[in-house]
């Protein structure tokens, strides 16, 4: 059976997590004001493929990459990390702080534009 965190306890490990990346990254982020939330799991907001699949995190925006000129888009940009999701694959609770640190530095890198392959081959 998996060992579960709090909400609080995802929230503080998603927060260190984004704390503890470089300063350009950090301020990025912080200058395009991204959402961040953790929900247990896909919902109607959620793109339909999304739903019963293995899909831990998800970004919704324009990657920096694709920006126009100002660089900002109509609504901000959002990251969700799918608690639920993320305790089923993981067994204790380093495991699930590890896997949830590695889903959301994923996410942040499709923020910065990687890709899913470029994020794979860097170990995310």
């Amino acid at each position: 059976m998996n060992s579960k965190l709090s909400y609080e306890e995802f929230e503080r490990i998603v927060q260190e997590t984004i704390d503890g990346l470089p300063e350009e990254f950090r301020k990025a982020l912080d200058e395009r004001n991204i959402v961040i939330a953790v929900k247990d799991y896909p919902d109607a907001a959620d793109p339909p493929s999304f739903i019963g699949g293995r899909v831990l995190g998800f970004y919704h925006g324009v990657p920096l990459r694709r920006r126009g000129a100002t660089g900002y888009g109509l609504w901000p940009d959002r990251i969700v990390i799918y608690k639920s999701l993320i305790e089923r694959y993981a067994r204790t609770p380093v495991e699930i702080k590890a896997l949830l640190r590695r889903v959301v530095l994923h996410e942040i890198g499709h923020f910065f534009g990687l890709s899913d392959v470029e994020l794979r081959r860097l170990g995310y």
